[in-house]
């Protein structure tokens, strides 16, 4: 096993599968640019998966994986510049409850060093999530917000304006949905074509999500009842199964492929039931929340973040 450039911890937020950062369109963007830059990346569960991050139910166990993760499979692999045997550099990320929890870890790291080694942050990245009074820790921390999210985007900025060691990512506000913006999503999923793409623009128009003109949303997805209804119908046309039964009425060879969009097979035979049925939906769930730029884990600017991280490099010394 080759030493990486450093080993990226990944936590979800409320009502998220860890295994989603696998599958839904945001996460697949992390997880290639994270491989793409030499990282290694560990998507962390909850013990309520659906739930949200809670220290009293989740501290323990996180950390003893990620103390059983690194001396398992990195104790002999990394050597520093004198030939001695190191830690390859850890980083944190966690977006809403789980950036919370990133925050809170990082604290206890660096109260309670020697219990978490050689599991202890390099840097983070904490997406949108303020930070909290409780928060103590002093390694490299940059934020993601949304511009959609006035209150957090101060909270961020109070803070990282006296402290020389983070920074802010702020989101470019909201996005249209184009005709072929699902294509772009899935280049890589013979699946998704133009025509299945712009059927899905199209549905989301006539079910009054996306303004015809302007190509913008015309609710928050998450909190408007037309998009909520929406995007389940949606979700329902253009499920795998559906999808499925097409094929099969066109005799078509690869009915049998049909997978949920984004889905390797190798991750498909991988995941629980629940988590399939996750990302039936999750693909258009996700876009909708980015489009609308307020609250959602997002791959913008994520480059910049593996940069901060790789100039923010603390090795675990033995």
């Amino acid at each position: 096993m080759m030493c990486p450039r450093g080993i990226l911890f990944l936590f979800h937020g409320c009502n998220r599968y860890a295994a989603s950062f696998y599958y839904s369109p945001q996460g697949r963007q992390l997880v290639s640019s994270a491989l793409e830059h030499g990282f290694v990346t560990v998507a962390v569960k909850k013990k309520e998966e659906l739930g949200c991050w809670s220290w009293n139910d989740d501290a323990e166990t996180v950390l003893q994986l990620g103390k059983k993760f690194l001396q398992t499979r990195y104790q002999d692999e990394c050597r520093n510049h004198h030939g001695q045997t190191v830690y390859p550099p850890i980083f944190g990320f966690g977006a809403s409850s789980g950036g919370k929890f990133v925050g809170q870890l990082a604290s206890e790291m660096k109260k309670n060093g020697d219990a978490y080694f050689p599991f202890q942050f390099s840097a983070v990245n904490i997406q949108i999530m303020a930070p909290s009074d409780q928060w103590d820790f002093d390694v490299p921390a940059i934020y993601t917000v949304m511009e959609g999210d006035k209150l957090t985007k101060r909270e961020v900025e109070a803070v990282i304006s006296n402290n020389s060691h983070s920074e802010v990512i702020v989101t470019s506000g909201q996005k249209p949905i184009l005709s072929d913006h699902f294509l772009k999503v899935f280049d890589d999923d013979p699946q998704m074509s133009d025509s299945l793409s712009n059927s899905i623009h199209t549905d989301l128009i006539k079910l009054n999500v996306v303004d015809a003109q302007t190509n913008l949303l015309l609710g928050d997805p998450r909190h408007s009842r037309d998009a909520v209804i929406a995007t389940s119908s949606i979700c329902e046309k253009y499920n795998s199964r559906a999808r499925k039964k097409w094929a099969t009425a066109k005799n078509d060879e690869d009915a049998e492929e049909a997978k949920p969009f984004g889905m390797s097979v190798r991750l498909y035979g991988g995941l629980t039931g629940e988590e399939l049925s996750d990302a039936e939906c999750i693909w258009l769930i996700e876009e909708l929340n980015v489009a609308w730029d307020k609250h959602e884990i997002t791959a913008e600017g994520f480059d910049s973040v593996l940069a901060f991280f790789l100039e923010s490099v603390i090795i675990p010394h033995r």
